[in-house]
């Protein structure tokens, strides 16, 4: 499973140990999880007070829809056709001990 994958997989599966951040966009949905939860790549995807954004390669987006769609479904504005592209912000918040991911759809 890939660290984006079980990154994922961790908020859809513990809301209760993930802190929804409030709504800035309508087509972004923004998450805080605690810095003590083991999570992968820690030190490459979540650098301290830096953002890292990258967009979700195309294949993933394809592969990953389902998952992806529950995200989706929970910004405040939802396009007619969907998304096709999916941005990922990371960053670890160290003064408020959070892993920051934000997920961007268009």
């Amino acid at each position: 499973m890939s660290a984006l994958t079980t990154i994922l997989t961790y908020i859809q599966e513990h809301p209760d140990e993930v802190v929804l951040e409030p709504f800035q966009y309508a087509n972004v949905i923004r998450f805080g999880i605690s810095d003590q939860v083991d999570l992968p790549d820690t030190e490459k995807l979540f650098p301290d007070m830096r953002l890292h954004v990258n967009r979700i390669d195309p294949e993933y987006v394809k592969e990953h829809h389902d998952l992806l769609t529950t995200f989706y479904q929970q910004t405040e504005e939802k396009q007619k056709d969907g998304f096709q592209d999916v941005w990922i912000t990371t960053a670890h918040l160290s003064d408020r001990q959070l892993y920051l991911v934000d997920l961007s759809f268009e």
